[in-house]
């Protein structure tokens, strides 16, 4: 766009240009106008300055409130994390007779109900009150525990305000189930606390205490006794020297059948560490409270390693038992292990031509 500028003079003879005339600068005839519309006492003036001081005000009030709230949620928030020492413990039972008679004479059974203790720090500005948590994991059933009064006594009413950075203890019962899984598997073990925040709100956290269940659970599952007895051991002799049979007798307490088998990690292990070859026999089900002989081939391969391993005693875990309705190759199979010294020393002694060995178990016969 151009701006077209058109001159306007005289073009007559002894004709002048007009004389300029000055104009005041726009700022002064601006103010001078604003001055006039609106001088102290006009009330349009009055009522634009309160219009102007509610607006500010409601601004300010507005802002006020939205901080308090937030002041308020950030007071509610609930900050725990487990205690460095001893944050989850659980009771283990005392460990099983060793004896075999009294092995055979106590009943069996997989279940067992034990203690647990869960311990956790108030991280949060303000102190909280922990009413009480749900424990899940693999080897138990979900357990409520409690707030713990002083003794080790769990109830309702010991419910204690924690100040921040105090530690929260919950006690109660879990019901250990080692022969079997439940049938939705948490791999982890969890709590879910419930906790009164100083607002008097009730919340609820959730904390992993452990990710594979495999630290306290364990420990108890391991000292329970097992359904399987091993009641006797002896060889039984070949004609072919090195080679002989260790004949296993082996008694089931349980109330299902047992399945016994030799695993193939065990064959591995006496081979490569011990110089004996184990032939694996066929896995072998001992009925209800029965019993059965479990007959494993043996042979050296090794002389020097052979002899280390009867002379020290060594002892693989080299039966496995599961319930037999489960069967071995089951993924959710609970599968317990015994060690047996299969290393003969008499017959390892014999077949590498040195004199006799001490008798270091497996070193009878049966026949």
């Amino acid at each position: 766009m151009g701006l077209e500028i058109e001159f306007d003079y005289d073009d007559t003879e002894g004709g002048r240009w007009s004389a300029p005339s000055e104009t005041q600068p726009l700022r002064a005839r601006v103010g001078r106008r604003w001055n006039a519309g609106l001088a102290a006492g006009n009330p349009l003036f009055v009522h634009l300055g309160i219009a102007l001081a509610a607006l500010v005000l409601g601004a300010a009030s507005t802002a006020g409130f939205t901080q308090g709230r937030q002041a308020a949620r950030d007071r509610a928030a609930t900050v725990l994390h487990l205690a460095p020492v001893g944050p989850f413990v659980i009771d283990s039972p005392p460990s099983p007779p060793t004896d075999v008679r009294q092995l055979l004479a106590t009943p069996w059974t997989d279940a067992v109900d034990e203690h647990v203790t869960l311990r956790v720090v108030n991280d949060g500005p303000d102190p909280v009150t922990v009413l009480g948590a749900q424990v899940t994991a693999s080897q138990f059933a979900p357990a409520t525990l409690l707030p713990a009064a002083p003794g080790g006594a769990t109830a309702a009413t010991t419910t204690t305000t924690t100040a921040p950075g105090g530690v929260s203890a919950l006690g109660g019962v879990a019901h250990f189930v080692c022969g079997d899984f439940p049938s939705v598997d948490p791999v982890a073990t969890v709590a879910r606390l419930t906790v009164r925040t100083a607002d008097g709100g009730t919340r609820s956290q959730t904390l992993m205490i452990d990710r594979f269940s495999d630290i306290e659970e364990q420990r108890v599952c391991q000292r329970m006794p097992e359904p399987g007895v091993i009641t006797s051991f002896g060889l039984l002799h070949s004609k072919t020297r090195g080679t002989y049979t260790v004949l296993v007798g082996v008694t089931n307490r349980a109330p299902f059948p047992l399945l016994v088998w030799v695993p193939a990690d065990a064959v591995t292990s006496w081979r490569s560490d011990s110089g004996l070859d184990v032939r694996a026999p066929a896995p072998v089900s001992i009925p209800p409270r029965g019993s059965a002989n479990i007959a494993i081939p043996v042979s050296v391969v090794s002389c020097a390693l052979a002899l280390e391993s009867a002379q020290g005693g060594y002892g693989y875990d080299s039966l496995a038992f599961a319930d037999f309705r489960d069967g071995p190759h089951n993924a959710r199979v609970h599968q317990t292990e015994q060690g047996l010294a299969l290393a003969a020393p008499d017959e390892i002694a014999k077949y590498c031509g040195l004199p006799e060995l001490p008798g270091i178990g497996g070193g009878g016969s049966a026949g």
